[in-house]
């Protein structure tokens, strides 16, 4: 549902919550532990740092760090520089301004799922996808490792039935 940056953003973030207070960790290590290709994370930390998602520090022991506490920051900070939540409040065929009173074909359907969404990005933590805030039901996993992005399973003709 997010576009690949949003993604990845997300996945340094809950990253870099896993580490302790005060340390920073380096862009090619991160690149690795998120698996990200090195050069793509770069501009998209340096991007996060000049929203304040994150700080960055050049150096000898510099590196980047969240901006803040992980159980201050929502997942809607996180992926507003690359996919501003407020897309979702658009028509989803693209028509638009799409409301209750000019409502396009699917306004009806999509309107409560955008809801839904929107109060995820909104109301989530880094801290509670990282494991370190007791989570809502479905909010992410305990794992001290970042798991790897998943590949969607394709479906065959038994599951479609």
């Amino acid at each position: 549902m997010l576009n690949q940056s949003a993604e990845y953003a997300v996945r340094v973030a809950v990253r870099l919550a896993k580490l302790e207070p005060g340390v920073w960790a380096q862009a090619n290590d991160l690149a690795t532990d998120v698996d990200v290709p090195a050069n793509y994370l770069s501009k998209l930390l340096h991007q996060l740092a000049a929203a304040g998602v994150l700080e960055s520090r050049r150096g000898r022991g510099g590196g980047f760090r969240l901006g803040r506490a992980a159980d201050a920051l929502t997942l809607a900070e996180v992926v507003k520089p690359f996919d501003p939540p407020a897309r979702y409040r658009g028509c989803l065929l693209g028509g638009g301004r799409c409301n209750a009173a000019a409502a396009c074909e699917a306004h009806e359907a999509w309107k409560p799922i955008a809801d839904r969404v929107l109060a995820f990005l909104h109301e989530t933590t880094v801290a509670q996808m990282a494991g370190r805030e007791v989570p809502r039901p479905r909010t992410g996993s305990r794992g001290q490792r970042v798991p790897r992005a998943r590949t969607k399973r394709r479906m065959n003709s038994a599951d479609r039935a």
